[in-house]
């Protein structure tokens, strides 16, 4: 509340007022902290499952346009993936073979787990794939999201 009309005619607020104010402020900021870390790390766990189902979206898209096949590769210990496109079909990355960025997850998300054969899926020249499975990622709190890869078609979805 504005205090009564002072010398000179001014207005204005008291010490005690604003002193009351800023307590309550600060007293929503602590209260909110939580919520909005938890948000922060839900935020971050959802754009780093859609970083990764856009570059196996890529990888496949690469397959597809250039009729080749193209290998995904995920490494759960250093929390890294990236796509290559394999020309000779070999399944291994020769020296004159595209290889697209590596991205490597924030601190706070892990690959927890993955129900792939193997580090890597191949993409074929239709955009296929040969075997489905998924890759789960989590953050604290056991929070998780799961990108799933479907056999024969190569399509990818986030659950």
């Amino acid at each position: 509340m504005p205090s009564k009309i002072g010398p000179g005619g001014r207005r204005g607020f008291t010490l005690l007022e604003l002193m009351i104010s800023v307590m309550i402020v600060g007293a929503i900021a602590v209260l909110s902290i939580p919520a909005f870390s938890s948000f922060m790390l839900s935020w971050k766990l959802k754009g780093e499952a859609q970083q990764l189902a856009a570059a196996l979206r890529a990888a496949r898209s690469a397959a597809v346009m250039k009729n080749i096949n193209t290998v995904f590769t995920f490494n759960p210990n250093d929390r890294t993936y990236s796509y290559f496109e394999d020309n000779d079909r070999d399944g291994a990355r020769d020296s004159n073979e595209f290889q697209s960025a590596t991205y490597r997850l924030v601190p706070q998300v892990v690959i927890a787990a993955h129900t792939l054969p193997g580090t890597s899926l191949t993409f074929g020249p239709m955009g296929n794939t040969r075997v489905d499975g998924s890759l789960t990622l989590r953050a604290a709190h056991n929070r998780i999201k799961t990108i799933r890869v479907y056999g024969g078609t190569g399509n990818v979805t986030i659950d």
